[in-house]
């Protein structure tokens, strides 16, 4: 069985002499992960197409204990114009978030258009603060585990609900949050997160 979709690359690992294990986070089938054959030789023409948060078109052929990708095609590399360090480690964050919530082969559209929305995001933006909050908000409700309407009645609550429902351009017209407000909403975001995983952001460090 054979599946052709759109992905974005989450996480790979070496495996063997010149192997790649690659985690893809995809639009019809979600999360999941295929040995690229040979992709560490030089001649290799898979090599640049599988670099973190790369858009992609894949062919994955299915297997018995692990899925083989047969071809690549790169849509859009976002790590590779105007490239800095922040901005890799901002993009490694988003990434992290979704490969560490999500469960292999469970379809989730949104997750894949919010991912590759806010990867488009931090090419233009420099208010990352801002994009990451809202980022895990809405990724955290739609895996069903985040919704405003569980908090008490406050201001903080008002915020958080423009920031679970609205678009990117409506919260950066109605929402200021000061510094200390940004940094208190992402160490609740990041908690819930770590909750949710029993492990560390690793990347948050970097930030």
């Amino acid at each position: 069985m054979y599946q052709r979709t759109e992905a974005i690359v989450l996480r790979r690992r070496n495996f063997a002499e010149a192997d790649r294990i690659v985690t893809f986070y995809t639009r019809d089938f979600g999360k999941i992960t295929a040995i690229a054959k040979g992709v560490r030789r030089p001649r290799s023409r898979k090599a640049g197409h599988l670099e973190l948060g790369n858009w992609c078109k894949v062919f994955v052929a299915r297997g018995r204990n692990l899925d083989l990708l047969t071809e690549v095609e790169l849509k859009q590399s976002f790590g590779i114009a105007d490239f800095t360090e922040d901005k890799a480690n901002r993009i490694y964050h988003l990434l992290e978030i979704v490969e560490s919530l999500t469960p292999e082969a469970q379809r989730n559209q949104r997750v894949y258009f919010l991912l590759l929305a806010f990867l488009k995001e931090i090419q233009d933006k420099e208010d990352f603060n801002l994009i990451s909050s809202v980022f895990k908000i809405k990724i955290l409700s739609s895996l069903g585990f985040f919704s405003t309407k569980s908090l008490g009645e406050s201001k903080t609550k008002d915020v958080i609900a423009i920031l679970e429902s609205e678009n990117l351009k409506t919260i950066r017209d109605h929402v200021n949050l000061s510094a200390d407000s940004h940094l208190k909403l992402m160490s609740f975001l990041d908690s819930i997160i770590e909750n949710l995983t029993q492990t560390k952001l690793k990347t948050a460090k970097y930030l």
